[in-house]
């Protein structure tokens, strides 16, 4: 099975931010995330937003059209009929319901990279920051970045970017299909908001949502 996924690579990635105003957000965060995301990286990745996607000549070298508008692989049997593939990414958001976060409180989520899209990690970073800047949630309230982290394996967080120095240190951890496929405990094949730091289940967490 492994055979079949030779160069696949994925990357997990925790981004903390910081309050500086009131931030209003849904129960779940991840409509209020990915929306302004998707919205500041078009901004800053799409080569020539003035033009229709049919009409622009850069596409094959466009950060948006691949992220957000991802062509299946070439020679793929199981995507060739299909315009789009799934998207690289994944978000994943605090499972709890907090909805206000006063200013100095801290949200983190975590975020996940495939294959190619961990190349345009530096687009990732600069619109999260850039978001936070504009604004997010009801009211648009500001927050600002203050970390990013690298997950390894074994579950263990590098701290790999600096926003006040700017400074983005390579060689974070990326995992192959070996990696995948090894044996993993319970609490590292769930998302870290149910397991606490001790590996025993939260119960202030409603898990079936």
């Amino acid at each position: 099975m492994v055979s079949h996924l030779n160069g696949f690579r994925l990357a997990r990635f925790r981004l903390t931010t910081l309050a500086r105003e009131r931030l209003a957000l849904p129960d779940y965060k991840r409509s209020a995330l990915r929306g302004g995301f998707g919205h500041v990286f078009r901004k800053i990745g799409c080569m020539a937003s003035s033009l229709g996607a049919g009409q622009c000549t850069l596409r094959e070298r466009c950060p948006y059209h691949y992220i957000f508008e991802t062509p299946p692989p070439a020679g793929s049997q199981i995507l060739d009929k299909v315009p789009t593939a799934p998207q690289p990414f994944i978000l994943e958001p605090p499972l709890d319901t907090k909805r206000f976060y006063e200013p100095g409180e801290e949200l983190s989520f975590g975020l996940i990279l495939i294959g190619r899209a961990i190349d345009y990690l530096p687009y990732f970073i600069y619109a999260f920051d850039e978001l936070g800047r504009n604004g997010i949630g009801k009211g648009k309230g500001k927050y600002q970045l203050h970390s990013v982290t690298s997950e390894d394996q074994a579950g263990h967080n590098t701290q790999i970017y600096w926003p006040e120095k700017h400074l983005l240190k390579d060689g974070f951890s990326i995992l192959r299909a070996d990696d995948l496929f090894s044996p993993l405990p319970l609490e590292r094949l769930c998302h870290k908001s149910v397991y606490g730091s001790t590996g025993s289940p939260r119960t202030d967490v409603d898990t079936r949502k």
